[in-house]
């Protein structure tokens, strides 16, 4: 069994907080107040693919400098444009369809990531922390959406 580190999941762990944090504060908040939360979360949210999305071409350009997969690259700039897009439809139409598209990205993201560790092109130990991290980060999202 390979070795967990311990700082990515730290960390990680840590990255929840505003997910969880704002998810409440959306709900708890006066209406104006609760529509500038619903921002921040969704700006959390897509900074959040947007790293995910910079993972997978680190790995791309770590995995093969010389020539990396050109399809890897453009796939991986993916998920910072739906964080863009759930951003643009919250600010101009104040949608639900904003926490479709981020929630939509990061499972996405996740079914690749678990592809990636699958193959061998990630470390084992990084699955259980991206089911963790997912899976709270989209509930923290169903949950401002919906309630």
């Amino acid at each position: 069994m390979s070795q967990r580190p311990i700082l990515p999941y730290v960390l990680g762990i840590a990255g929840l907080v505003p997910f969880v944090g704002l998810a409440i504060l959306t709900q708890m908040t006066l209406h104006q107040t609760g529509a500038a939360m619903n921002v921040f979360l969704l700006a959390y949210g897509a900074a959040i693919l947007s790293f995910l999305g910079g993972t997978r071409w680190g790995a791309e350009i770590h995995r093969n400098p010389e020539r990396p997969d050109s399809l890897t690259l453009v796939l991986a700039m993916a998920p910072p444009l739906a964080g863009w897009a759930a951003l643009i439809i919250e600010v101009v139409m104040a949608s639900p369809l904003a926490y479709a598209v981020l929630i939509t990205g990061l499972i996405l993201q996740f079914i690749w990531d678990f592809m990636a560790v699958r193959a061998c092109t990630f470390p084992k130990w990084y699955l259980p922390l991206r089911i963790l991290l997912t899976t709270i980060a989209v509930l923290s999202l169903l949950a401002a959406a919906v309630f």
